[in-house]
């Protein structure tokens, strides 16, 4: 008998703005064309809402308690099983001084017991991920969705896509950063804006439909859709309006 039960989107939102996020606004438009082709459930979780004590490198989850974090009293036994129990999972986040935020590395580091015990293993030179899933759920699959300030997306990104290579592989991810975005949902740029949240939501309906972004789109979506004159304009006025604000 075939299963007919939908199958479950899990949002990990590494924001610290939570639900304010404006990268989470790309994620809504991307979760909104998935849920158009398939038949899905969505669950956020807002990170930084969440009670998550750092890793204290005892390395028990690959040891003593092999597979299993000794930390108990916090919110990670829960992200955890919402993570290990997804038929897709979704990272968004806006990337802070190149790199992920402050909660959201620290959850990851949290999650270094769904991964196999290294045991001093040579190094596959043809894979990039250096560990394997511990209990790899069939089918699962990962979309990583970030954002920038910058317009040049792909060299903020770079840090961040090394890590992700090295943790799940580089092939076993989809991914795009879209730059510029705090300039596009400024006043003045509300078509652009759509234009990218409908670029988003296509993405969206290609990830659950053929497991990958094509990579036109993916390239598209990583574009500077602002000129670099109308980006410097409208990053000039946001920061007169944050000094303003101060003022008053």
């Amino acid at each position: 008998m075939p299963n007919n039960s939908p199958e479950k989107i899990l949002i990990l939102n590494g924001s610290p703005k939570c639900k304010s996020s404006l990268t989470l606004k790309v994620t809504e438009a991307f979760v909104k064309g998935m849920q158009s082709e398939r038949n899905c459930t969505a669950e956020y979780i807002h990170v930084s809402a969440k009670n998550i004590r750092p890793c204290t490198g005892c390395l028990s989850c690959w040891g003593r308690t092999e597979g299993e974090c000794v930390i108990k009293d916090d919110d990670m036994p829960f992200i955890r099983d919402s993570i290990l129990s997804s038929d897709y999972i979704i990272e968004s986040f806006p990337i802070y001084f190149f790199g992920m935020p402050g909660t959201l590395k620290v959850m990851t580091d949290r999650l270094l017991g769904i991964m196999c015990t290294f045991s001093g293993e040579e190094i596959d030179p043809i894979k990039t991920e250096r560990h394997a899933l511990r209990s790899p759920k069939e089918g699962q699959r990962l979309a990583l969705i970030t954002s920038c300030g910058f317009s040049e997306s792909a060299d903020v990104f770079e840090p961040i896509k090394k890590q992700y290579d090295l943790v799940f592989g580089a092939d076993r991810y989809s991914h795009f950063c879209v730059p510029q975005l705090k300039a596009l949902a400024q006043a003045g740029s509300g078509q652009r804006f759509s234009k990218m949240l409908a670029l988003a939501e296509q993405a969206g309906a290609e990830f659950i439909t053929t497991g990958k972004i094509d990579p036109a789109l993916t390239a598209e979506l990583s574009s500077p859709i602002l000129s670099q004159k109308t980006y410097r304009v409208l990053m000039e006025k946001f920061w007169r309006d944050e000094k303003d604000e101060v003022k008053e």
